[in-house]
């Protein structure tokens, strides 16, 4: 099921699209982003987009999966901009211009948290983090864990969380800045106390 976040303020409009017109043809152009190599199409999550500036469009948005995982519209820091989540793969769009698109560099999107009084939104994969404001990416963490990444708090300074520590076949913490992606605590080490990574 298709979720949606609309924390932010928005100019435009985006619906899911539930069914193909009997003809087979849309009364607006169809855009598939990212551009399919070798065919002329792809499976994906299909929109609706109703700009400010009158330009409406269509775009099918390429799953990372095709096991399920989460889908969903997240309103951007910049009302001119929305989040696209489709089964785990993230886009940056302009609905205004439908060329004007960027892909998330966390794959598969897992976590995804709007943080109105920083200005920014966090994404999170399975062991890292990438924060976006009104102007794009903000800071992407290092690696913060083995796998598992699960957002527990969120403070004034930081965004803290759990994730599975192979060594110990257990629970760990992680911590990294909120203003850098910086991580707060050090890397797990070798046997021969090198840093994992």
């Amino acid at each position: 099921m298709l979720g949606f976040d609309w924390t932010y303020a928005h100019s435009y409009e985006i619906e899911e699209v539930q069914e193909v017109p009997g003809s087979g043809v849309f009364d607006v152009p169809v855009l598939y982003i990212p551009t399919p190599k070798g065919r002329p199409e792809h499976d994906g999550l299909w929109l609706k987009f109703r700009a400010a500036n009158g330009k409406n469009w269509i775009g099918v948005f390429a799953f990372a999966y095709t096991s399920p995982l989460p889908s969903r519209i997240v309103s951007s820091p910049n009302c001119d901009q929305a989040f696209v989540i489709a089964n785990g793969q993230g886009f940056l769009v302009t609905p205004g211009n439908p060329k004007e698109w960027a892909a998330i560099p966390i794959l598969p999107v897992i976590e995804v948290r709007s943080l109105p009084e920083h200005e920014i939104i966090v994404f999170g994969d399975f062991t890292s983090l990438a924060a976006y404001g009104s102007s794009g990416m903000v800071w992407r963490s290092p690696r913060v864990c083995w796998d598992d990444l699960k957002i527990v708090a969120i403070t004034e300074h930081t965004i803290e969380g759990s994730v599975y520590d192979p060594i110990t076949l257990g629970e760990s913490r992680f911590r990294v800045d909120l203003k850098t992606g910086r991580s707060l605590l050090p890397p797990p080490v070798s046997t021969e106390g090198k840093s994992v990574w």
